[in-house]
């Protein structure tokens, strides 16, 4: 981010705005999420994709599957993150009571538009009171209005928007352009799941190996279920675009 004239001075604290109506430390928390991997959810005629790339560890004793960036937070209910790992977490646990509250209170899974306006809210007091900064995390909602699927984008502001599908993380308006230019009215699991894991590669200066996929589907009243690495091996075989030195040449 080019540093203009002036900024220090206001950059200091979230609460403070420049004279033209900027917050600097949101746009930073914004700048701190590009740095780390792309996220993708498509929804389909039936459900949800959620497909995300993670930094797979250096050492040969870390475990690639301990490195979650999709999480389930009730039936129905789940989302994928892009960002601080640490904070996703804290924003995850808060989906998960806020919407296990819901379902003590009116013994119904939670509409996820109402779980989407009470973290944008949260999101939100981060950026409004002093001794605070905004979490550095951007997420992708995603659930079921009756058996229609929905997702809803939200950034550290606090904003929210609903997509058919979207990306966050590194380079996610080159790669929203591709779903937007690629995206069918109507999509199976399997060309949401190819559609998503295309966009990641987009998204991704490198090629990569079929392990750096967190990849998981959701559907009406059933839990996120995320596919284990075989199956993503499996699934993503013969896709000239991953793990290939030349993938972009090759889809040309």
């Amino acid at each position: 981010m080019e540093m203009q004239p002036g900024q220090m001075a206001y950059d200091r604290a979230s609460t403070v705005f420049s004279p033209d109506g900027r917050l600097f430390q949101v746009e930073y928390a914004l700048q701190a999420i590009q740095m780390g991997g792309t996220a993708v959810a498509v929804t389909y005629d039936t459900g949800i994709v959620f497909v995300a790339f993670r930094n797979l560890p250096v050492s040969s004793l870390a475990e690639a599957g301990s490195i979650e960036k999709s999480f389930a937070i009730d039936a129905g209910l789940g989302c994928v993150t892009a960002g601080l790992i640490a904070d996703s977490r804290v924003l995850v646990e808060f989906l998960r009571v806020e919407a296990q509250r819901h379902r003590i209170t009116y013994g119904e899974s939670a509409p996820y538009s109402l779980l989407s306006h009470a973290l944008g809210t949260l999101l939100q007091q981060y950026t409004q009171f002093g001794g605070t900064r905004p979490f550095a995390v951007s997420l992708l909602l995603g659930g079921f209005h009756g058996s229609t699927p929905g997702l809803v984008e939200l950034d550290p502001s606090g904003a929210t928007i609903g997509w058919r599908a979207y990306a966050i993380g590194r380079n996610r308006r080159a790669v929203a352009d591709f779903l937007e230019e690629k995206i069918p009215d109507h999509l199976n699991e399997d060309s949401a799941f190819k559609l998503a894991v295309q966009a990641v590669a987009e998204g991704s200066p490198t090629p990569f190996a079929p392990e750096a996929l967190d990849v998981a589907t959701l559907e009406p009243e059933t839990e996120l279920r995320r596919l284990p690495a075989a199956e993503v091996a499996r699934r993503v075989q013969g896709l000239p675009f991953i793990g290939t030195p030349d993938r972009k040449a090759s889809r040309s």
